[in-house]
Order: structure tokens, then C-alpha cells, then sequence
């Protein structure tokens, strides 16, 4: 060793961004960004004490700009629930408490409750045979049963990923994905839907946004199937804003230009947090919200924006939240000018057995049916 240098001289160390006179603050594009989701327990170490706005301060910061976004829990007095949220999730939260989830018949019922069939676990068995879950007249309305094997094939590499820590992608394509592509296919509103991979979209233009969003915020889009009447009022539609290019909605994504989202899925593996991920969720639906504004007709501005169901999957579990667009309320809420308000949430089922996967199919059908209409 060189006796004149020190040891620490030795370290290999990156080179020290330098900061130049002119620059302001304001410009270094890491105090003006949304952090991305933790990827690891390394990334979320540095997110304490790399300087960048808290999930809490960004939250803040919308609730407070000239076009507010806010988180409310239905039970909240800050603002009053829309009729449509209300009706919505009075019926979901019906079916995620396992109400008329069933559509099997009675003999099916009556055979797969069989301790002698094999077919279901203990568990399974015993709550498939509960009266208050089965309603075939009802259930069937939305949907038919995805085959029992399918479920369970589902739930089966649910289990696998979550004991040996799968990667998010996995879990994405073999379960979230897979259990949202199996409630279409057998969805009575199947001819009229489709099921859109944006996991590279962006919004665009981007002045549609309250901030900068990283590349991925949501990663599937409930989306609706181009009718005559569509068709022909894409002709009429305007390139929006300065992207130069016509959409439907808050992206310029070709998969999704010229196919109205009507709701939204964003996807987790069970070990990260979407916590970071609200703010970023909120200026999307926003974005969205903002976009629907502008295709109201002319003389016609301030029609009700439709309330729109928001799923938001870690892991094993699945969450519901409603958008909604609030016009200024009474005084004792907090609601002083329009703002888009994201309710939370009804815990709507999960993959770890199979009746909960079929809490979750019935609440995707029920999702479906409103998309639709």
C-alpha cells in the first residue's frame, strides 16, 4: 500500500454528481418525481433517505391542487357517496361476503360436498355447502362457473409462487392474469369486452397528468369492444391535445387508442406494497377522469362522469376501490370543488382455496356487467 494514501482512499466509490451554479433545485428531476414501487427491501431503505416526497406529502399535494384527488373510506364524512358507488358496492360487498356466489346446481352441489368425491378440500367442502352461497337463477345472470379444475389449477400455482417467493411476473401472467382472462371468457358480457395488457402505457398528452408517472402504474384495463356507433363516432373524434393523435382515453397506447377503458387492474407479488403506489394510482384515474371531460359535447359540459371500479391485487389478495368525479358538496364535508375521490375498498376474495377464488370471479362478472353498461 502507498504509505501516502489512506485506506478509505482505496474504496471504490461512484463519482459524486456535481452540482453546477446555475442549476436550481427545483430542475434535479428526483425532487420533482414520483418514486417508483419498491422492487426490494434495498430500494425501500433508500427511499427513507434518498430526499424524495413522501407517499403522505404527495398525497397531500393533490388533495390541495387546483384539481383535487383524495382517498375516502365509504364510511367517511369528508364527502358523501355517490348513488352509483352505493349501489355498486352494496352489490359486491353482498357477493364478497360469498352471497350467491355459487352458480352451480343442486346436484352439483350436493356431489362435490361428497366427503366420499375427494374433488374439494375440507375447507372448500364445507363452504360450498352452505344455502346462502348457491343461487344459480341470480348468479348466472353475470356469468357462467369457470370449471372447478381451472380454479383450482389457479389457486394450485398461487400457492407454489407464494412458498417459493415467485417473481411479480409470474404471479402476473399464471394468476392475476389467468383469473381476470377466465372471468371474461365465460362473462355474458364476453362479445362486448376485452381484457388490455397497459403495462407500457403512459399518459398522454401528458399535461392530462398532475405530475411525471413512472413507465408502469396499472397493468391491465377492462376495456370496451368497438359497436357500430363507436365505430362512427371515432370518425368525428379529435386528436387530443398536443399528442397529435385521437384516443378514447388518457393514453395514446395503440392498444388501447380506440378502446374506452372502463376500469382499471393494477397487480402486486405479495411481498411488495402498493402504499407507494397511491399517489401514482390517483393521478392516473385522474388523468382518465380529465380525459372523459374533455369528449363531453359541446353545451354539454358538467354531465355526471360514470363512477368506475378500480381492482388492486397483491398477491393472494384482491381489493376493490370505486372513482368517482364529486362536485362541490355541503359544508360539512370537504369537498369544495370538483374533485375525483377514489373510495376505499372492499376486500373482494383471494386465490389461497378455492370458494374465495369464486367470491373474486363473481365480483369480476359483476365489474363486467357495469362496464358494459
Amino acid at each position: 500500500m502507498d504509505p501516502g494514501l489512506e485506506a478509505s482512499d482505496l474504496t471504490p466509490r461512484p463519482n459524486k454528481r456535481q452540482r453546477h451554479d446555475h442549476e436550481d433545485i427545483d430542475d434535479v428531476e428526483h425532487f420533482a418525481t414520483i418514486p417508483l414501487p419498491f422492487d426490494d427491501a434495498a430500494s425501500e431503505l433508500e427511499s427513507h433517505h434518498s430526499g424524495r416526497v413522501s407517499p403522505s406529502k404527495q398525497l397531500a399535494f393533490l388533495e390541495d391542487s387546483s384539481e383535487p384527488v383524495m382517498y375516502c373510506d365509504f364510511a367517511t364524512t369528508m364527502a358523501e357517496v355517490p348513488e352509483d358507488v352505493q349501489r355498486l358496492c352494496n352489490d359486491i360487498q353482498e357477493l364478497a361476503d360469498g352471497v350467491g356466489i355459487l352458480g352451480f346446481q343442486p346436484e352439483e352441489v350436493a356431489s362435490l360436498t361428497d366427503p366420499g368425491n375427494g374433488a374439494l378440500d375440507l375447507r372448500d367442502r364445507k363452504r360450498f355447502g352452505y344455502a346462502w352461497a348457491s343461487n344459480p337463477n341470480k348468479r348466472l345472470t353475470t356469468g357462467k362457473m369457470v370449471p372447478l379444475a381451472e380454479v383450482q389449477a389457479i389457486v394450485a400455482s398461487a400457492i407454489s409462487f407464494e412458498e417459493k417467493r415467485a417473481h411479480e411476473t409470474e404471479w402476473n401472467e399464471d394468476v392475476h392474469g389467468a383469473i381476470i382472462k377466465a372471468a371474461l371468457a365465460v362473462s355474458v358480457r364476453a362479445a362486448s369486452l376485452a381484457i388490455a395488457n397497459v403495462k407500457s402505457a403512459s399518459v398522454d398528452p401528458p399535461e392530462l397528468a398532475h405530475q411525471k408517472l413512472p413507465k408502469r402504474v396499472v397493468d391491465y384495463a377492462i376495456t370496451l369492444q368497438p359497436n357500430p356507433a363507436m365505430r362512427s363516432a371515432w370518425e368525428k373524434l379529435q386528436p387530443i391535445g398536443t399528442a397529435g393523435i385521437k384516443s378514447w382515453n388518457h393514453t395514446t397506447s395503440n392498444n388501447v387508442r380506440s378502446t374506452p377503458i372502463a376500469s382499471n387492474i393494477e397487480t402486486k407479488a405479495p411481498n411488495k406494497s402498493w402504499t407507494d403506489g397511491k399517489a401514482q394510482l390517483a393521478i392516473w384515474t385522474a388523468a382518465l377522469h380529465k380525459r372523459l371531460l374533455m369528449l363531453q359535447p359541446p353545451g354539454q359540459k358538467g354531465l355526471q362522469i360514470p363512477s368506475m371500479p378500480l381492482l388492486i391485487v397483491q398477491g393472494h389478495d384482491w381489493h376493490l376501490f370505486v372513482v368517482s368525479r364529486q362536485p362541490p358538496g355541503p359544508e360539512a364535508t370537504k369537498i369544495k370543488k370538483c374533485t375525483t375521490v377514489i373510495w376505499q375498498k372492499i376486500d373482494i376474495g383471494n386465490t389461497r382455496n378455492c370458494f374465495d377464488a369464486y367470491k373474486l370471479i363473481s365480483v369480476l362478472h359483476r365489474v363486467m356487467d357495469w362496464a358494459h353498461t
